[in-house]
């Protein structure tokens, strides 16, 4: 598992997500999730790629943005959030099966 570690830390992970429409131009916010130090065979490892993607989106979509007036977040920002979060887990998925493929 030490191949698949070296190139789980040169792959990085891109958390995507589209928070918001700027003037009717879609403004698209990315943000590199290392995945150097995990070893993704153990549930260690996947707790901590969990952690490291949840704080990415959280980051990316503003979700712990404090709005004035209210203390509720926006739907944007939630449907940012849990698009970005697919996003990753989906690049996570299609890693993986690429790394048991061989590739």
């Amino acid at each position: 598992m030490k191949t698949f570690a070296i190139a789980a830390a040169a792959f990085g992970l891109a958390v995507t997500a589209t928070p918001a429409f700027a003037g009717g131009i879609e403004e698209r916010n990315t943000m590199q999730v290392s995945l150097a130090g995990l070893d993704l065979d153990t549930p260690e490892g996947q707790e901590m790629l969990d952690q490291r993607i949840e704080r990415a989106a959280r980051d990316v979509c503003q979700l712990d943005r404090m709005r004035t007036g209210t203390r509720l977040q926006s739907n944007a920002a939630k449907e940012c959030y849990a698009k970005a979060k697919a996003s990753a887990k989906q690049q996570v998925a299609a890693m993986l099966e690429n790394q048991r493929r061989g590739g």
